[in-house]
């Protein structure tokens, strides 16, 4: 990879390039307690890596401010911060096989950021409507940039919606999220892929799986099939969780210890950190990061405290 990337400043609050109008400030104001206190920094990254020839990776977010669709975060780090009542984050990885990859990718998350920021209230309903309408124009061919309107292409999406003290997790494919809380590293998604299948079933021990044919076969994906299934989960976000957004380019070969050393850093050296181990150790697809540190929540003191470790419970709040 060329030199070290450096930082972007931080979006402005205009318009996305898409035209959309941004949503209500309303979800930001002070009216709403817990509004004032979703803070997140984010930093998101993505290369093309040494095999591909061109980038089918893409993200979008939104937040009080309205929506931004840049796209590939590119070959330089890209730092925000985003607040409000709700925040979501969304990448997306093109299955370059099934050609046309990044204009899947690029038009699932459009009409996926676009429908949860017009949301007053995105939670897990919402989400999945989202991902179902952007299933269905992939199904008949409705890609951003096509000259015409052809079926089959496909892409994975990773959504996580942040609203007061807790964040909805919604995947399809293999873009994982990653969370660390008390130091601890945990993986919040199950990849859909025919490897993690059968590592699921026993039938592969998980070092087979790194290096399985089947690692990168999808048994989900968004614009596969009329049915969409979605993984959903909600969890409690505390005051500085970490969270990670990988595409399999950027995860494949990583271990704890490199998302362990990634979390302990600021944002944007956690993402040049994991995408330049990626490359390092033979990334072979593109390879993209969001990392997102969560500084602010609205949580209350009777915020459910069932997925925290027990000894964290029982000494109360953070050392």
């Amino acid at each position: 990879m060329a030199g070290p990337p450096g930082n972007h400043p931080q979006r402005s609050e205009a318009a996305s390039p898409s035209g959309v109008p941004p949503p209500s400030l309303a979800r930001g104001s002070a009216a709403q307690p817990d509004a004032a206190r979703l803070r997140l920094r984010v930093a998101t990254l993505s290369v093309v890596g040494p095999v591909r020839e061109t980038n089918e990776d893409h993200v979008g977010w939104f937040d009080a401010s309205g929506l931004d669709l840049a796209g590939t975060p590119g070959e330089a780090v890209r730092s925000l911060t985003l607040g409000g009542s709700a925040v979501g984050i969304m990448m997306a990885d093109g299955l370059g096989g099934h050609g046309r990859g990044d204009l899947a990718s690029r038009t699932a998350t459009r009409i996926v950021i676009q429908a949860l920021g017009a949301s007053p209230r995105p939670g897990p309903v919402e989400v999945r409507e989202a991902l179902e309408q952007a299933n269905g124009a992939l199904l008949a061919g409705e890609l951003d940039g096509a000259p015409d309107r052809r079926p089959g292409p496909q892409t994975t999406a990773t959504v996580l919606v942040f609203a007061g003290s807790s964040v909805q997790v919604a995947n399809v494919g293999d873009t994982r999220v990653y969370r660390m809380r008390d130091d601890v590293v945990e993986l919040l998604t199950k990849d859909h892929s025919q490897a993690a299948e059968l590592l699921r079933m026993k039938v592969i021990t998980p070092h087979q799986a790194r290096n399985h044919p089947g690692r990168h076969l999808l048994t989900r994906s968004v614009g596969a099939d009329v049915t969409l299934r979605v993984d959903s989960v909600a969890r409690t976000v505390y005051p500085g969780d970490v969270y990670a957004i990988c595409t399999d380019g950027c995860w494949g070969g990583l271990d704890q210890d490199d998302f362990e050393a990634a979390f302990a850093e600021d944002p944007a050296a956690g993402a040049r950190r994991l995408v330049e181990r990626a490359i390092e150790i033979g990334a072979d697809d593109n390879a993209s990061v969001a990392i997102i540190h969560a500084d602010e929540v609205g949580v209350s003191p009777d915020t459910d405290a069932s997925d925290r470790p027990f000894w964290r419970r029982l000494l109360g709040g953070r050392p």
